[in-house]
Parts: structure tokens; sequence; C-alpha cells
């Protein structure tokens, strides 16, 4: 189980929980309702209030953040503020061509993987204030071809907006959902691919 420290004026998006949470969480409420039973007066010290229990203070104020925000409203595919219940991916558009696909570099001699999949991305993003991180050093897949096979590195962006790299040899930079994948991407076995790695 994963922990967030937050403040109760920051926004917390979580992704929707599915039924067996849902069943767990209840079956785990019923199971802990024996350890929160009421203490008679003469053992507990101090009755706690809202104002002098934090933590019961801090939950009274926090409200998750909406899970649509403005650029799921409004259609902008080019923010990183948009699906935040969900993973979404960069897709790129290569000069003198129309289709979608993802940032791809050449592996160069004596190079890792990991090291082509940061070059690729140092290729096509401008970095001011990006911090990207790359989760391990093995490809998350790859998709055998004709020209050579393609490994696909798990790249994840802890802070930052992202902008094309004047002079790069991409012309437009768009953040697609898993479900968006098929409609962009022409590559059936990469496709293939994605969708179990994903």
């Amino acid at each position: 189980m994963a922990h967030v420290n937050f403040t109760p004026d920051q926004q917390l998006v979580v992704p929707k929980r599915e039924g067996w949470e849902l069943e767990h969480a209840s079956w785990r409420a019923l199971w802990n309702l024996p350890y929160f039973k009421r203490l008679p007066g003469d053992l507990v010290d101090e009755k706690l209030t809202e104002e002098t229990d934090s933590a019961a203070a801090a939950s009274n104020r926090w409200d998750p953040a909406p899970r649509e925000t403005e650029a799921d409203r409004t259609g902008d595919v080019k923010s990183l503020r948009r699906r935040l219940d969900q993973r979404i991916f960069l897709l790129v558009k290569r000069k003198g061509d129309n289709a979608w696909s993802l940032p791809t570099a050449e592996n160069e001699e004596g190079e890792t993987i990991r090291q082509t999949a940061e070059r690729a991305l140092a290729e096509t993003l401008s970095f001011e204030r990006l911090q990207p991180y790359f989760v391990g050093n093995a490809p998350a897949a790859h998709v055998p071809g004709t020209s050579g096979t393609l490994f696909l590195h798990r790249c994840q962006l802890i802070q930052g907006q992202i902008k094309l790299l004047p002079g790069s040899a991409y012309t437009e930079l768009r953040w697609a959902a898993k479900d968006e994948l098929e409609g962009l991407l022409g590559d059936a076995d990469l496709l293939a691919v994605l969708d179990k790695a994903l």
C-alpha cells in the first residue's frame, strides 16, 4: 500500500476503486469494528473532539480533487492535466509524416537500451524544469520488426511541463490514454505488445 503525504489544502486524485477493492474495504471495516468500541468514560482521560483530534479535523477539511479537469472538458490532448486517474502516453509526429508514434532513437554502439531511451527523450523534449524518471534499466517490452527491434522503456514524468525541443525531428506532440492508442498508432504488432505490457 502506498502512503501519500499531503496537506489539507492540496488536492489528491485517486482512480476509482474496483469492485473487489470496495468489497475488501467493507470487510475490513467490519473486521476492525471490535477495535473501535467506545470505552467507558472513566477509562478515557480526555474526550477527543474535532478541534482536539487533528486527524479528524484534517479529514473533515479534505475534499478529493475531481478526476475530470479543464483539459478533459476542452479536449486538450497536449496537456498532462487530463485523464488523471489513468496513465497517459507521449506520442509524437515526425517531420514529413502524419502518423503518431512513440519517441524513438537508434541505438548507438556501446549504449545501453536505457541510455538510448534517455537520449530519445532528450532529443525530443525541452528539459527546462522537466524531471523524467526512467523505471529500471531493462526495457518493459520489445517489438521485432523488419528494420530492427523496437525496445519500449517506461518513463514517468515526476514534475515539469513538456514542449518539443526546437529543431527536433518531431512537429507535434500529444498525450494519449491506453484506450486512445488504437485509433492513433497504426502498427498492429506494437499495439498488441502495448496492450499486454501496459
